[in-house]
């Protein structure tokens, strides 16, 4: 048993044991260790890109998915394919279950899911209420819900439709709501029981906008205004660790720069730091878990260039490894990610 320690010390005092590297706090005038619960995602902290253009103009498109472990930097290694080629699909995922949807150049409204800890070929997990190319990564939500957001059913007619599934058990989207009228892409991203969209193209005429609207995750219904702006608003890559959302952009073009915000607390977005590398049209993917933000870079043109960020502070970015293969528009998710 600690000794007990001076009497000034409060009752529910937290500090850490240098001795045994344990949490402790103090209660009925003795320190008490802090018990602690770790989270099996039994094949490790994955992050998986999927589909994407691959290699110079005029940039074919692949089925194919990287994973790479996210705590650790290091290569991708090859996981499987869609189940069919597609890029830009929307990420979204629980810690158990990956999914994938939608994606261009012929608008689809496939959905695909993987099990994170196996490798392997994607499935057929059904459709979205509709076929179209989300911009963006327009992929979020929590452990229960994967939700798409945006996108383009043809060059013309761009949709501000919400739709969700429940990642646990297979079958075609549900509406969930709509956000800003003749929106046809953003960036998501979201804690366990909100999700932001982000810097939204504006039809006819590829408008970028800063605004941020954000849902309920459990409740369906129409987005709301954030109440704050990005920065920079057009076409960009998001992700969190729950509390705080960090993003890439494309304006100014191939720019460096990222700016970051925080998912409960309403207000304007700030700049947070740069990658390394200038990163055209705002990037390729970005997935997280709690600790790092990873991105995938897109510049210019196809590149297998990965870096990650601290998610908890601000500064340039840190080369993670390389891609399988030379890619740009890809979708991406994790099994750690903010909303989980």
């Amino acid at each position: 048993m600690a000794l007990k320690p001076p009497v000034e010390v409060p009752q529910g005092a937290i500090r850490l044991n240098t001795d045994s590297q344990k949490l402790e706090f103090y209660a009925q005038d003795q320190w008490w260790e802090m018990a602690t619960h770790n989270i099996n995602l039994n094949g490790g902290t994955r992050g998986v890109r999927a589909g994407a253009q691959v290699g110079g103009s005029p940039f074919p498109v692949t089925d194919t998915m990287d994973y790479f472990t996210i705590p650790t930097a290091g290569n991708a290694i090859d996981f499987g394919n869609l189940t069919g080629t597609r890029f830009g699909p929307s990420g979204g995922g629980s810690k158990t279950r990956g999914i994938f949807a939608c994606g261009g150049p012929t608008r689809t409204s496939v959905i695909d899911y993987i099990a994170f800890a196996t490798t392997g070929n994607a499935q057929d997990f059904g459709d979205m209420t509709l076929a179209r190319a989300p911009g963006g990564n327009s992929g979020f939500g929590n452990e229960t819900r994967a939700i798409v957001a945006t996108g383009s059913s043809n060059s013309t007619d761009w949709d501000d439709t919400i739709d969700y599934v429940t990642i646990a058990s297979t079958g075609n989207g549900v509406d969930f709501g709509n956000t800003i009228a003749g929106s046809g892409g953003c960036q998501a991203t979201s804690s366990s029981t909100r999700g932001i969209l982000l810097g939204f193209t504006l039809a006819p005429n590829y408008t970028y906008v800063n605004r941020i609207d954000f849902v309920t995750i459990a409740t369906t219904g129409n987005a709301t205004d954030f109440g704050g702006d990005m920065l920079w608003g057009g076409n960009g890559r998001s992700c969190s660790n729950g509390i705080r959302s960090v993003s890439s952009t494309s304006t100014p073009s191939a720019t460096t720069a990222l700016q970051s915000g925080f998912i409960a607390s309403r207000g304007n977005f700030t700049e947070y730091g740069d990658l390394a590398s200038a990163n055209d049209g705002g990037g390729s993917f970005a997935t997280s878990d709690t600790t790092r933000g990873v991105f995938g870079i897109m510049a210019p043109g196809s590149s297998n260039v990965m870096e990650y960020i601290s998610m908890s502070t601000s500064g340039t970015a840190v080369d993670f490894g390389d891609l399988t293969q030379e890619i740009r528009n890809s979708g991406a998710t994790s099994n750690a990610h903010g909303g989980l």
